[in-house]
């Protein structure tokens, strides 16, 4: 048996050093700028274990149950896993530029620039329906790879089981299997379209995510409705074509794209065009995404299989040593520009720092949606003011009478609000929240009447008419909160209408 060299060592630990690295680096940053708005939702709808929720599938909360029950709800807790799949996608990363045929500088620079890419920080540092997106997207990528080479037509049921869970983690993964469809049609792979396996992969897909679709259908799709009314809303930042794109390289990285240009190029220029499907899939998915006006970072759980199939591509197009030189001295300016970004995805500063580091820097995203915007990106000015707020509403909460706050309800209009009350609320003697929007709808008025009703971001007017008398709680302020999240705090007395009867009323999607 040949002994293994240490560069041979050396080579096989590096996807994992890199890995670990990442995983470090975001754990120890995780503690920093507090509960996201949509982590605070998460956490409260893993409190509600079912089948399926207005805008998720139920994945995310089983698995954040999962962390609650065993590690706690802290910041670092919570953000646990996010870390994990992002770090693991650098692994999948590195194999799946081996299965292509890649060398060693292959599949270091694939490894390298996964490691790098700046939404995969973002992505594992917030939990977030994105959080397993690429991990999974990618073990599916690798998966088609293994059945091309091997011919072994039973890895379909594999990819199935993978497909299954990646739904049930988040429905955008329907378009990418509609994206690579159009790819087997439009190449060799079209035989596998005839194949009893290939359709037993798609049973099991199927199998897995059913219970989800019969809870959708049961209450008349509400993810639907929801998609619907954000679209009549033009709550989505429409982008032109050129910022589409622009927006493309800027969470990759401006330098890594060109890795994503040469992965495409690679998978149609590849001997028999064999992965021809998987360029037809990335282009098609590409199109999709664009003219759907989707979300700029909806794309980019393609774009690690991309960068490992870009790094064999310019490692055999590239083989000369001065041409690996300057190979490496280009990953090398990548890795420098995604250290300069790096505090715009992972709270490496302290957020006077990042304030400041905001308006000197120009490499700006586009916000996904249309809001007041706060001094800082959505990003992270939705982790500011949550507590701040509950301990607002807990200092008058508990200077009521007592037989008044055992009728007291405490309603948020939005998710956010109503998951810190839910989140910080109990260590301060507050009840459970109340809420019409999305999930929370389908939590109810927990038998509230409206005799009395904190409202967490009321209209005063409307508040006048409806209720016999409106006193204002508190109107905190947070710095780099975001101002439309902060309005006043109203506490309604003897609402005109009972909650437990007009609740429908107030469903709140969009």
């Amino acid at each position: 048996m040949r002994d293994v060299s240490l560069g041979d060592r050396l080579f096989l630990a590096l996807p994992a050093l890199l890995a670990a690295f990442v995983f470090a680096l975001l754990i120890c940053f995780a503690g920093r700028y507090g509960f996201h708005s949509d982590e605070l939702y998460f956490l409260a709808c893993a409190e509600h274990p079912t089948w399926g929720y207005v805008d998720l599938p139920p994945l995310l909360p089983w698995l954040t149950w999962f962390v609650m029950h065993t590690l706690g709800a802290s910041l670092t807790a919570v953000r646990l896993y996010p870390a994990l799949a992002t770090a693991g996608t650098v692994v999948l990363v590195a194999r799946l530029a081996s299965e292509l045929g890649g060398g060693r500088r292959a599949v270091i620079t694939a490894a390298l620039l996964s490691a790098i890419t700046p939404v995969a920080l973002a992505f594992g540092h917030i939990l977030s329906t994105n959080a397993l997106d690429m991990p999974l997207w990618t073990a599916a990528v690798l998966l088609l790879v293994r059945i091309e080479k091997t011919a072994n037509p039973r890895l379909w049921l594999v990819f199935g089981a993978v497909a299954g869970v990646a739904l049930m983690h988040k429905y955008s993964l329907a378009f990418y299997l509609a994206a690579l469809a159009a790819g087997m049609l439009l190449s060799a792979w079209r035989r596998w379209l005839l194949n009893g396996w290939f359709w037993g992969g798609a049973a099991i897909a199927l199998a897995i995510t059913l219970p989800n679709i019969l809870w959708q259908a049961h209450r008349q799709f509400p993810f639907l409705q929801l998609q619907h009314n954000i679209n009549a809303n033009h709550r989505t930042v429409i982008l032109s074509p050129l910022e589409f794109f622009y927006a493309q390289a800027l969470l990759v990285n401006l330098l890594s794209i060109a890795f994503v240009i040469a992965g495409a190029v690679f998978f149609f220029t590849t001997p028999m065009k064999r992965f021809r499907a998987l360029g037809w899939t990335f282009i098609a998915y590409l199109l999709l995404m664009y003219m759907l006006h989707a979300k700029d970072y909806l794309v980019t759980p393609v774009y690690p299989a991309m960068l490992a199939a870009g790094a064999v591509a310019v490692e055999s197009w590239f083989s000369s040593k001065w041409s690996r030189r300057l190979v490496a001295a280009y990953v090398i300016a990548a890795c420098a520009l995604s250290a300069l970004m790096l505090p715009s995805f992972v709270p490496v500063l302290s957020i006077d720092a990042y304030g400041r580091y905001n308006q000197i820097m120009t490499l700006h995203r586009t916000e996904a949606e249309h809001n007041t915007h706060a001094a800082i990106p959505d990003y992270y000015s939705s982790c500011f003011g949550w507590q701040e707020r509950t301990e607002a509403v807990a200092r008058y909460y508990n200077a009521l009478p007592a037989e008044e706050r055992q009728k007291t309800a405490i309603f948020g209009r939005f998710y956010g609000q109503a998951g810190a009350i839910d989140h910080f609320g109990p260590a301060l003697g507050l009840p459970k929240a109340i809420g019409s929007h999305h999930s929370y709808w389908y939590w109810g008025s927990r038998g509230y009447d409206g005799e009395s009703v904190i409202v967490l971001d009321g209209d005063p007017e409307y508040l006048r008419q409806h209720c016999a008398s409106v006193v204002l709680v508190a109107d905190p302020k947070v710095r780099w909160a975001r101002p439309d999240w902060e309005r006043p705090i109203y506490h309604c007395r003897n609402l005109d209408r009972d909650l437990t009867t007009v609740w429908d009323s107030y469903r709140h999607f969009d």
